[in-house]
């Protein structure tokens, strides 16, 4: 009798037991600090033997992520050791801003790193630290970015004036309408027809079929590059910019263009190593393993390869995808009033974290191989809850207690 009651009362304790969630028990590995510098270290040593490490964000408007991410990479950096490629900057922009290639036409008083680089970064006060090691050439940089930039409202101006062959070509007035056409193109006018845009690409093309017969390797390299990010951007006005596939199919363009730039970047230094600026997002290696989960497409993400999955294809073992994410505080972009508070999910890794009360917090997926078939909830993509295999997505995870809208430099 009394065995019976013994493996009753056993059995009763097994119910009554509360498994953690997957979510509470993933929080629970990560390594916490009472500042962001005392992750620096455990970082370096898991990334040392990456030539690409790639540092994201959860969104663009996170002034405490931006402020952590430029400390890191200047630690990373002590001994000249990467150079930076930057989401929001023109391929062509790196080239001119660093000499080499010279300006020509170009108005030197506009080329600066803060009309360069997106002003969401460039003009933040967060990253100053950082862009003052740029400004005095202690880290070089490049752009990887296909969208719009400084430098290319005067890539036709440039073409004309480096290749004076190029009227032999064609003439005049035909060259005068390829450049109001890219003004166009540049300024985002979402006017230009289908055969403006034909004409476009169909000159462009011939442009660089032309560059072939140049002495000058380098910089017909580059200059072949900035054609392809302008002829990527052209293929993005095509399809527009207001419809939802459109959208889609234009972020896959955007993504295959950049990482294409990195590439090129990578074969150009062969010795170097890099550290890439951009969003969680683009980061992700395999971000068709995360569920969206929304309407209109559930499924959105299976149609998506991203920045970091194109990297880990052509750098296979090569690349450390370093998220960053939030427990609570606020974002927004300094240029907007508003900032929008970060609540969590109580179902998120992020919320267990919370309740935790960690400050900052560093976690290794790359060493958890327990977890490459795991699925459980984060908030690392734009502070919205999501399930995925997150493990075979990111490498790493840096977790902020406190997270600030970014602050404008005073200027």
């Amino acid at each position: 009798m009394k065995k019976i009651f013994f493996y009753l009362a056993l059995l009763l304790t097994c119910f009554s037991c509360k498994i953690n969630p997957i979510e509470k028990q993933v929080a629970d590995e990560f390594i916490p600090f009472s500042n962001e510098y005392e992750s620096f270290d455990i970082i370096r040593n898991a990334v040392m033997d990456k030539r690409i490490l790639i540092l994201g964000e959860a969104g663009h408007g996170d002034g405490m992520t931006f402020e952590i991410k430029s400390k890191l990479i200047e630690f990373l950096n002590k001994n000249n050791d990467y150079d930076i490629i930057l989401e929001g900057m023109g391929f062509l922009d790196g080239a001119m801003l660093q000499g080499i290639l010279p300006p020509l036409c170009i108005n030197r008083n506009y080329l600066a790193i803060k009309n360069a680089w997106n002003p969401l970064w460039s003009l933040s006060k967060e990253t100053q630290s950082m862009v003052t090691s740029m400004k005095n050439k202690e880290i070089q940089y490049w752009g990887m970015d296909c969208q719009p930039s400084l430098c290319d409202i005067w890539l036709i101006p440039y073409l004309r004036e480096s290749f004076p062959y190029l009227s032999n070509m064609f003439d005049e007035q035909c060259l005068d309408s390829l450049a109001n056409i890219h003004d166009r193109i540049v300024n985002f006018d979402t006017s230009l027809s289908g055969s403006e845009l034909g004409f476009f690409d169909l000159k462009m093309n011939l442009i660089k079929a032309a560059l072939n017969n140049e002495i000058d390797i380098e910089k017909k390299s580059i200059l072949n590059m900035t054609i392809d990010n302008a002829l990527a951007f052209s293929n993005m006005m095509r399809l527009g910019f207001d419809d939802w596939d459109a959208q889609n199919e234009g972020i896959n363009i955007r993504d295959k263009q950049m990482a294409e730039n990195v590439k090129w970047y990578l074969e150009r230094f062969p010795k170097r190593k890099i550290i890439i600026w951009t969003a969680n997002f683009h980061g992700a290696k395999e971000i068709n393993q995360i569920n969206y989960g929304k309407e209109p497409d559930k499924d959105l993400y299976n149609k998506y390869v991203l920045l970091g999955e194109y990297l880990e294809n052509n750098f296979p073992e090569q690349v450390y995808s370093l998220a960053f994410t939030s427990g609570g505080g606020s974002y927004g972009y300094y240029c907007e009033n508003d900032s929008v508070a970060i609540i969590q999910d109580s179902t998120s890794v992020e919320y267990y974290l919370v309740q935790n009360d960690v400050k900052f917090a560093y976690y290794d997926l790359s060493k958890q191989n327990n977890l490459k078939d795991k699925t459980f909830n984060s908030t690392l993509l734009g502070y919205d809850c999501k399930s995925g295999k997150w493990a075979q997505s990111f490498d790493g995870i840096f977790y902020i207690g406190q997270n600030h809208k970014a602050h404008e430099i005073v200027r």
